[in-house]
């Protein structure tokens, strides 16, 4: 069945910003340092990349990023050993190739699963869609206040149960506080800035926030609402994404996590959305 999507199509380079940046940074070694310099550099990169591809793994507990990591330092490995190969003159290929080769094809093919799979995806822009599904009213305009939306029966133990389920899923990145769980959905290309926050319930951020004694509020950043094709009705979009994460807490709470991903993943939006 043809959906019909309520974000303007994803036209930012966040994303790239990185990768782009680390291949300036080596062309620009390459060309003063010479290739065993620039291969150093683009080895040191690759290596840094995999400290915080472990932290995100770390941050969040998605075990995918550990794999992530693993490529990481694997490639980054064999940059650095192969300024000592250049320009030399072998009879025969150098010890380990076959290795190499055979290790870098495995890493291959399964990074590609796995992004393919969208398990290394950050699933914000699915969040808001989901959030806008309901949503017909347009009119009431933006506000920068928080909404209530409320009350839930979970304990303390189940709010930071699914904090965990969503922060592994890359749903949300979630800040827990003395007194709640602030859970921020994240585009791809947005994780970085967030990764290092100290705080959730930012101004310029869309979160949900679970207080341990049951009330649930809403913020909806103007960037993330102004992203929206039409101006949906603001009261309505803020009480749908409240609910939203509502029903993924009770599906959780009754072990169908994997119908949270299921529902998240029938929007069939491309894994670099």
């Amino acid at each position: 069945m043809f959906q019909t999507l309520k974000l303007k199509p994803d036209r930012s380079i966040g994303g790239w910003i990185v990768p782009l940046s680390m291949l300036a940074i080596v062309g620009v070694s390459l060309l003063v340092l010479g290739y065993r310099g620039g291969l150093l550099v683009l080895a040191g990169l690759i290596l840094l990349y995999a400290l915080y591809s472990l932290f995100v793994f770390i941050r969040t507990g998605n075990t995918e990023h550990l794999v992530l990591c693993a490529f990481q330092v694997f490639l980054g490995t064999m940059a650095w050993l192969l300024p000592s190969y250049v320009g030399t003159v072998r009879s025969e290929p150098p010890q380990g190739v076959a290795a190499y080769v055979m290790g870098l094809v495995f890493f291959g093919v399964l990074i590609i699963f796995l992004a393919v799979t969208k398990r290394l995806k950050w699933r914000g822009r699915e969040i808001l869609e989901l959030a806008a599904e309901p949503v017909e009213e347009t009119g009431n305009g933006y506000t920068p206040r928080p909404r209530p939306v409320g009350r839930v029966e979970f304990s303390k133990k189940e709010i930071l149960a699914f904090a965990r389920f969503c922060a592994r899923h890359l749903i949300a990145v979630c800040y827990v506080g003395p007194r709640q769980v602030t859970f921020v959905p994240v585009r791809m290309g947005e994780e970085y800035m967030f990764m290092f926050r100290a705080g959730g319930a930012h101004p310029d951020s869309t979160w949900i926030s679970f207080d341990f004694d049951g009330d649930v509020s809403v913020h909806i950043a103007q960037r993330d609402y102004l992203n929206y094709q039409e101006p949906l009705a603001f009261d309505k979009l803020c009480e749908s994404l409240g609910r939203l994460f509502i029903e993924f807490a009770e599906l959780h709470q009754r072990g169908e996590g994997v119908r949270i991903i299921d529902r998240i993943n029938a929007l069939r939006l491309s894994f670099l959305a």
